[in-house]
């Protein structure tokens, strides 16, 4: 074993066989469906045995169920798809957008590199997986309604899914624990900030429904001395009750009754 992936070594390819590896190679991942079709198998369907002799064969790899990669001869002696980290997360559930901590990454908001792939979703999962290809995975389901805000980006030519600027912003501050903390929310928020559109973080906010995210954007603005939280102020119905300005951290701190927030932790430019 290396890197928790089986050292397989190559077994010689039948002409059947090169050519499908030739013509399927062509795309990032494929299903059975689709070597069926590049087969011309209609008849007694050996599609299943075929793939399995490949996959033992060391030439192909599941990524998940139905779901396979080929493994080019670039891979080396670990024997894994070269595929992209996003690549494979839009194979292990449907709809799925790269979120979080992964987001705020690849949008050059901190230099922080998450060890695992943050993806999220619109319906429960059943089993997430983990781990795919050897890559970590933390699937986050979300209500439908807080699955907005997705915009299409490329790898390799190969589309994926990935939460907006504004929308990576309001999720971490609804869920901290997938982005670091409010820390790293403060440090983005301020990296980033001429690339902001401040109307749609303050839409954003709204459409979320969670007044705590709103407020601590407020917050955050307010301390950072960033846009207008006035005007967000004035359209948020402030909830009784103080919340945590980092969820992650313990309750402890001073009382803020202008955006009726526990601070307990200090966020500077």
């Amino acid at each position: 074993m290396t890197n928790g992936v089986q050292n397989i070594t190559r077994a010689s390819l039948g002409r059947t066989e090169a050519r499908f590896l030739a013509k399927i190679g062509t795309r990032a991942t494929f299903s059975i469906d689709d070597a069926r079709q590049v087969l011309g198998h209609t008849e007694d369907d050996p599609t299943r045995q075929f793939l399995e002799t490949l996959q033992r064969k060391g030439w192909i790899r599941r990524v998940r169920r139905g779901r396979f990669a080929v493994i080019p001869l670039s891979s080396g002696e670990e024997r894994t798809p070269q595929l992209h980290e996003f690549l494979v997360a839009m194979e292990l559930v449907s709809p799925a957008a790269i979120a979080y901590w992964s987001a705020m990454n690849h949008h050059g908001m901190t230099d922080q590199i998450p060890r695992t792939v943050f993806v999220v979703t619109n319906h429960r999962v059943r089993r997430p997986p983990k781990e795919a290809l050897g890559m970590r995975f933390k699937i986050v389901a979300l209500r439908p309604a807080k699955f907005f805000g997705l915009v299409q980006d490329w790898l390799d030519e190969q589309p994926f899914w990935i939460t907006s600027k504004e929308k990576t912003i309001i999720d971490g501050l609804d869920l901290p624990k997938y982005v670091g903390g409010v820390g790293e929310v403060a440090k983005a928020l301020t990296r980033a900030w001429d690339e902001l559109d401040e109307a749609k973080l303050r839409n954003y906010a709204e459409k979320l429904g969670n007044s705590a995210a709103t407020k601590r954007l407020g917050y955050l603005m307010e301390s950072l001395g960033l846009g207008d939280p006035e005007t967000l102020r004035k359209t948020l119905k402030i909830s009784s009750g103080f919340s945590p300005l980092d969820p992650t951290l313990p309750r402890r701190g001073r009382h803020n009754r202008r955006w009726q927030l526990l601070v307990n932790v200090e966020v500077t430019r």
